[in-house]
């Protein structure tokens, strides 16, 4: 599976065998810079927010899904756990959407703006995870503190930063750096490329839990187009 970050909390996920799957793809106005044409035949929006819910931006074919509840989409089973935007239970900033689903045997989950920490029986909904895409900028959603604490409770095999401050984001969050505190060295990388068979849930630790990265040059002030 090939990741690629596009900016605040949307990715491209690229299997070598299914569907290409876009998360949370948002309008330039919202964050400040624009997304590359995209190819994808899935989109997903974790709620309905602007900077999260440009849901054409792959274009009119791809499949669109939304909100709590299973779905099958093109061969994929997809998992929608009700959460909210914050601590209140929605009150403040409405209602988000936990995304959960396999690509190339890979169980992958994208927490969306989690504005609170995971309950019991949402950790047990979410099941194993080897890729988590973990909001850190707090201010709207769950900051470094939070983040921290659903790495423990999910013991993902690799957790992927995002919704943190850029160079070119419109609106104030946090730095990516202060949940890279006491992490060790994390150098950013264009593409995550990840393979079933280096990854491992089982009983694992917490400090094994890897942190990858990723570079968006939208995001800091450059461009790029997906090839």
């Amino acid at each position: 599976m090939i990741v690629t970050w596009l900016g605040h909390s949307c990715f491209l996920l690229e299997g070598g065998k299914g569907p290409s799957l876009l998360l949370d793809p948002f309008y330039e106005d919202e964050v400040g810079y624009g997304l590359p044409p995209i190819r994808a035949d899935i989109v997903l929006i974790s709620h309905d927010h602007m900077d999260h819910n440009n849901a054409l931006a792959a274009g009119r074919d791809a499949k669109q899904i939304s909100g709590p509840g299973k779905y099958n989409c093109l061969g994929v089973d997809i998992l929608g756990i009700e959460s909210y935007h914050d601590a209140e239970c929605g009150r403040l900033r409405g209602a988000n959407t936990i995304f959960c689903f396999a690509l190339d045997g890979i169980r992958v989950c994208h927490l969306g703006d989690l504005g609170h920490s995971l309950s019991q029986d949402q950790v047990k909904a979410i099941g194993a995870v080897d890729l988590l895409f973990l909001p850190v900028g707090g201010r709207y959603t769950i900051d470094a503190a939070g983040a921290n604490a659903v790495i423990r409770q999910l013991k993902p095999a690799v957790s992927v930063p995002m919704h943190y401050q850029t160079r070119s984001l419109c609106f104030d969050l946090d730095p990516v750096d202060v949940f890279l505190e006491g992490k060790g060295p994390t150098e950013r990388q264009e593409r995550l490329f990840l393979d079933k068979g280096e990854l491992s849930h089982a009983g694992r630790p917490r400090q094994d839990v890897k942190v990858v990265l990723l570079s968006c040059p939208g995001a800091e002030g450059a461009c790029r187009s997906i090839d």
